[in-house]
């Protein structure tokens, strides 16, 4: 991407620059009558043609025309005079800069001025520019730079706006728009629009929807200033391929290219459309060149993988990328878990930290899950698997009082010798609040109070889960109320399942839900077991000929365990499909949501299967028909990765189901 026309504004601040208040042709200079200042000067010099103020003065607008060559004779002269003249030594940097592109000797008479004066400020900003533009030392140097100068002097909006084109560089965009709104507060004049815009729409892929509205704004405040802006271009046509004018995008980013063949935005443009026009190898092409022009980019990177994975069936080039960033993505990941497992056992008390590790191990495992599609348990899955819960086993048993350790740990006790997850060997309830329970009495009121907290939700959870045989709405109360004294504002990841709240009012609200609901079905189902006909509503359950009574009874009474289970996970899959309906034609960021929607629709169905394979032939067809009727609701939603929108996967099964429901 082209560095940005900024420094053409640079020439424009330069008075301001050069700014020493006192007499009069200081204030023209400052004004920017520079005729009347040399009038001025030209007068004074007649009389006192060795005054070292005035030749100070006239040495200021030189510079400032652009009289490069006279202003470093003037400047060496009044050096030789009086070598701390610090007006004269940055006016010959400026000289040696932008008339002979020696940036090495300016930003030595730069560094010669700040010795004079540390905190001046003319040079404090020649200094970053100059580092900036020669490119000499690294961008962390220049924006240092520029960062030294704006504390000298706030209202340098040119250097506010430099600092800011770094800071979107280095994918600091929320830091670049505090420059770029206090720059463009100053001086609304400023060519800063774009890289405005540029900084609200990363923010916008980040997550914050409410920039895609700005930074289309300012992207066309931009193309009215410059009609062939590329940044203005290639985010004009991010919003139309958003609001679904594909062709008005394509256009966008051509002309993009065409103004910028290095602007990576366009090419990523180009690569939506191509995906949602299933042109995979060509959607793969436009995300290659966006990745080759800004490989650090994690956005693009992310989007590359993504371009490979979709295209290596059918482009041998995108087969070899795919590879290619597997490999590296899993030695990546296996990096950050091996220095992470080294700062939990540094931090025994952080759960922040452990919450990091837990996560970089689950995407390690979803990584090596990879390996080999067909096999339900790659070895490579299998072998990781091994080790990740023989590393929490062996650290809870050299931490067994620590709460953290305990909690991290809990994860993986139904888990087999080789770190794979057995219903047979799931751990009763009762053995999992006896953990749960003794994990917390070790919490010492001080130490891990995070930790704790979420042990006692964890707690509460299984107290509260209808189909429990340790259901007791009470302790589930206790609990919640244990862990918002511990912790009040503690959250969890909304895209782990982890079987409890996700705060203590959250734990109160659903311990209300499921006991409402436990009462109603209590009541509902013993009027059905009196009668053995009636509902709470009154209408007739029909029965089927030759049904054992007690069959049917023990299928009623299983049908109030699981009834409220599925409702309750078919309300929470209608809440995550809107989370991602609500991200709209940017809704593929949601991967986790959607990786939620798909685990909590096996849940209910796995549920559904097993229990219609022990008590479907003995339930009444009319809870039959109500138990499916919920499941099929939503057990085959889908979110249209392109839109968001909500619809039905297709393909009939038996019995007229489809998508999870087959």
């Amino acid at each position: 991407m082209r560095i940005p026309l900024l420094i053409l504004t640079v020439l424009l601040c330069v008075p301001a620059a050069f700014s020493q208040p006192g007499d009069d042709i200081s204030v023209m200079i400052d004004k920017g009558e520079l005729d009347a200042a040399a009038a001025r000067i030209e007068t004074v010099l007649k009389t006192r043609p060795n005054d070292l103020a005035t030749l100070t003065q006239k040495v200021r607008v030189l510079v400032i025309k652009k009289q490069y060559a006279d202003t470093e004779a003037l400047a060496g002269r009044l050096i030789v005079r009086d070598p701390k003249n610090k007006v004269a030594v940055n006016a010959r940097g400026v000289a040696k800069r932008d008339g002979n592109n020696d940036f090495a000797g300016a930003l030595a008479d730069f560094d010669k001025a700040l010795a004079i004066d540390p905190q001046y400020p003319q040079a404090l900003f020649n200094r970053a520019i100059t580092l900036f533009r020669g490119q000499i030392g690294t961008k962390n140097d220049a924006l240092d730079a520029f960062s030294a100068a704006i504390e000298a002097n706030p209202e340098n909006a040119t250097a506010r706006g430099m600092r800011a084109w770094l800071l979107n560089r280095f994918g600091k965009h929320k830091l670049a728009l505090l420059d770029l709104n206090r720059a463009l507060s100053i001086n609304n004049r400023l060519p800063l629009y774009a890289e405005r815009a540029y900084a609200e729409f990363l923010t916008y892929i980040g997550g914050d929807q409410t920039m895609l509205p700005l930074a289309k704004r300012d992207a066309d405040i931009a193309l009215q200033l410059k009609p062939d802006n590329a940044i203005g271009l290639a985010i004009r046509g991010a919003g139309k391929y958003i609001g679904g004018d594909n062709s008005g995008a394509v256009e966008d980013a051509n002309k993009a290219l065409q103004a910028d063949p290095k602007m990576y935005l366009a090419h990523v443009v180009l690569g939506y459309v191509k995906t949602s026009q299933k042109n995979a190898a060509g959607a793969f092409d436009e995300f290659e060149k966006a990745y080759k022009l800004v490989p650090t980019n994690s956005w693009v990177m992310n989007e590359y993988a993504a371009a490979a994975a979709r295209a290596k069936d059918v482009s041998p080039k995108a087969a070899g990328a795919d590879r290619e960033q597997f490999a590296r993505k899993t030695e990546r990941e296996r990096a950050a878990v091996e220095a992470l497992q080294l700062a939990v056992q540094e931090n025994l008390w952080d759960y922040s930290v452990f919450d990091r590790l837990e996560k970089a191990q689950s995407s390690l495992y979803k990584i090596l899950r990879k390996t080999d599609e067909k096999n339900p348990y790659p070895p490579a899955q299998k072998a990781y698997n091994k080790s990740r819960m023989e590393f929490w086993h062996g650290l809870a048993k050299k931490e067994p009082k620590n709460v953290c350790v305990a909690l991290f740990d809990y994860s993986y006790i139904d888990l087999d010798e080789n770190g794979l997850y057995d219903q047979n060997r799931r751990k009763s309830d009762r053995t999992r609040l006896n953990y749960l329970e003794t994990a917390l009495k070790n919490y010492d009121g001080q130490n891990g109070s995070e930790c704790a907290a979420h042990v006692a939700l964890l707690v509460a959870g299984i107290y509260q889960s209808p189909i429990s045989t340790e259901k007791n709405f009470d302790l589930a109360k206790q609990f919640a109320e244990r862990s918002k004294q511990i912790k009040a504002d503690l959250t969890f990841d909304p895209n782990i399942i982890s079987g409890a709240a996700q705060t203590a009012d959250e734990s109160l609200n659903e311990t209300a839900y499921w006991q409402a609901q436990d009462d109603s079905w209590k009541k509902d189902l013993e009027r059905m077991k009196q009668s053995g006909t009636s509902s709470a509503d009154g209408s007739r359950v029909r029965r089927r000929s030759g049904i054992d009574p007690a069959k049917e009874q023990a299928a009623i009474a299983a049908y109030e365990r699981v009834h409220p289970q599925i409702e309750r996970l078919a309300e929470q899959v209608t809440s995550a499909a809107g989370k991602v309906q609500s991200g709209g034609s940017m809704s593929f960021v949601y991967k986790g949501t959607r990786a939620r929607i798909a685990n909590l629709q096996r849940q209910m169905v796995d549920i559904y299967y097993k229990f219609i394979e022990v008590h479907g032939p003995n339930l009444p067809d009319s809870l039959l028909n109500h138990l499916k009727s919920d499941v099929r609701r939503v057990g085959n939603l889908r979110n249209d990765y392109t839109t968001g929108e909500v619809y039905e996967a297709s393909g009939a099964c038996s019995g007229g189901w489809s998508g999870y429901g087959c």
